[in-house]
């Protein structure tokens, strides 16, 4: 079951709102409170990242064992993205908001995982009993992230892996080993919003419409 460690939990969730799902009010409390209370928090953080769907920004990360940096901006109102792998910009500009998140999965496989991807291995995790799970804080690109270090969860698909999200869901770090994949990667730079005069320098170089 999820490790229950209340004095970084506190520190870890007390910026946000997991403060509350955290019961960060001492270190008593029986375990199967203490198992809830990480499932709850688990599940928020699944929730998040998928919620981060719906905002726009710019992402840029450093993914270890590569040279070339990755850059993810996206504006689902706008119907408008980029992804960046070193020199290689691809654009879409399909304008189906629903559709936008698949296209930033196929174009970052291999690379990263995408927010549907994270945000199945938190559900799993949540309700996976065999799941040890410890959460602390960390500050990436200057954004505030919730993290969880996930071991031993033989009932998920991912049974080991850390991630960090920031308040509005935007994945800020992630080491995992998917099957032949390894990923870990971290957030060096970011901003809310997209710069559409960036998105257009792409055009002449990038990949184009809805695929």
């Amino acid at each position: 079951m999820p490790v229950w460690n209340p004095l970084r939990r506190c520190a870890a969730l007390g910026a946000v709102s997991l403060l509350a799902l955290a019961g960060c009010t001492g270190a008593g409390g029986a375990a199967d409170e203490q198992v809830s209370e990480d499932q709850a928090a688990l599940t928020e953080l699944s929730e998040r990242v998928e919620s981060g769907e719906t905002h726009a920004y710019t992402a840029e990360y450093l993914v270890e064992g590569s040279d070339d940096s990755v850059v993810v901006a996206a504006d689902p109102e706008a119907g408008d993205a980029a992804v960046v792998i070193g020199d290689q910009p691809e654009r879409w500009t399909g304008g189906d908001a629903e559709a936008l998140p698949q296209w930033l999965g196929d174009k970052l496989n291999g690379v990263l995982p995408d927010d549907g991807e994270v945000a199945t291995w938190l559900a799993e995790t949540s309700a996976d009993p065999s799941a040890q799970a410890e959460f602390s804080d960390t500050t990436l690109a200057g954004q505030l992230a919730n993290c969880v270090d996930v071991q031993g969860a033989e009932n998920s698909t991912v049974g080991a892996y850390e991630v960090c999200v920031t308040t509005i869901g935007v994945i800020a770090s992630v080491t995992a080993q998917v099957g032949d994949l390894t990923y870990t990667a971290k957030l060096v730079n970011y901003h809310d919003g997209v710069d559409q005069t960036w998105l257009d320098e792409l055009s002449g170089n990038g990949d184009h419409g809805d695929e």
